[in-house]
């Protein structure tokens, strides 16, 4: 399971994952509205599957989730290098005309709306990091691996290397 802030290079960090290892890939983001029978399906029906790989934080399921991963990458990136990231995505995705991601081209205008993604990193960015600390911290998890990234350069090298297993133990403080 890869959790952060919007702009931390999530979905990247996965996508190549699920290439090295040729685990399945669930997108937090695709399995419908948060909270919703179908979204909660979703988790269990992911949760009872031997390996897998989930971009995003499982909200409303948590205690199950957490439970069934081996392996927890934290993405805590300072909120400027995340800024940067959001903002330079929105750029593209504005001039290219193109979406990635949840991200959707809407004119510049767009932007005043809260659930924009460059408000949405900057409002959210705090809590982000706050329930990425408090992951590290969750029991069910003493088991697992976990990886804290601080660094982006850290992850993506990380990533290059690992086979996502977790062997190598809690890495927390990177």
């Amino acid at each position: 399971m890869v959790i952060g802030c919007a702009g931390s290079g999530k979905s990247t960090l996965c996508r190549e994952l699920a290439a090295r290892t040729g685990l399945p890939l669930t997108e937090r983001d695709a399995l419908g509205v948060m909270g919703s029978p179908e979204y909660r399906q979703a988790l269990v029906g992911l949760a009872d599957q031997p390996a897998w790989i989930l971009d995003g934080a499982p909200y409303y399921e948590d205690d199950l989730i957490y439970a069934a991963a081996d392996t927890v990458i934290v993405l805590d990136y300072p909120r400027w290098f995340v800024m940067w990231r959001v903002l330079r995505r929105t750029f593209a995705v504005e001039v290219l005309r193109r979406t990635v991601g949840a991200h959707r081209p809407g004119g510049f205008g767009a932007w005043r709306d809260r659930t924009h993604p460059l408000r949405w990193a900057w409002s959210s960015h705090p809590e982000r990091r706050r329930e990425g600390r408090e992951v590290m911290q969750r029991a069910d998890l003493a088991d697992s691996a976990i990886w804290h990234f601080r660094r982006a350069s850290c992850a993506r090298d990380w990533g290059r290397a690992s086979t996502a297993s977790s062997e190598g133990g809690r890495r927390v403080g990177w």
